[in-house]
């Protein structure tokens, strides 16, 4: 199945005089938004721990699995940066508009699941820092602190795709 877009017309490109030319509103991820997210994943990691507290169960130690396939994620996008830079700085090479969204899309999804994960995982780590003597605390924080540093470097392969996604400045581009 093809999907195909209604003819383009360049007379809608131009502004009615008067007006002013439209812009964008898309922009790289500030830290701000990152502090935010890892602070709402710290929130909802409060809140998940909090439940099993309030139903007397115990919290579940983390699997090795985890940090792993958070790795394996990194890694991809990692490389998909890579590959996407490359396409996008070759000036022989043409990168399709939905290649470039769905780039900058897969971007910032990892960037910020990176983000609230560290958050929720620190807190899981804090918690039972206290109980470091005890087997099964000292497991939770060893894993979540493992965890926490896998999730940032998520957040760090989202963040390169995220500048792979810019196009270089043309120095013939007149705007």
């Amino acid at each position: 199945m093809t999907r195909s877009l209604p003819p383009h017309d360049p007379s809608e490109d131009r502004p009615e005089p008067g007006q002013e030319p439209p812009r964008g509103s898309l922009a790289p991820t500030d830290l701000r938004t990152v502090v935010i997210a890892a602070l709402c994943g710290a929130a909802l990691g409060w809140f998940a721990m909090s439940l099993f507290v309030v139903t007397g169960s115990t919290v579940p130690v983390l699997p090795w699995s985890l940090p792993v396939i958070l790795l394996l994620v990194a890694v991809a996008t990692w490389v998909y940066a890579r590959v996407l830079r490359a396409k996008v700085t070759d000036p022989h090479r043409e990168v399709s508009p939905s290649e470039g969204l769905v780039g900058l899309a897969l971007s910032k999804a990892v960037l910020l699941t990176g983000a609230a994960l560290v958050g929720a995982c620190i807190l899981y780590s804090v918690e039972y820092v206290g109980q470091w003597s005890i087997p099964f605390p000292r497991q939770r924080v060893i894993r979540g602190g493992v965890t926490a540093v896998v999730c940032a470097v998520m957040g760090w392969a989202g963040w390169r795709l995220e500048s792979a996604c810019r196009v270089p400045h043309d120095p013939d581009d007149a705007r």
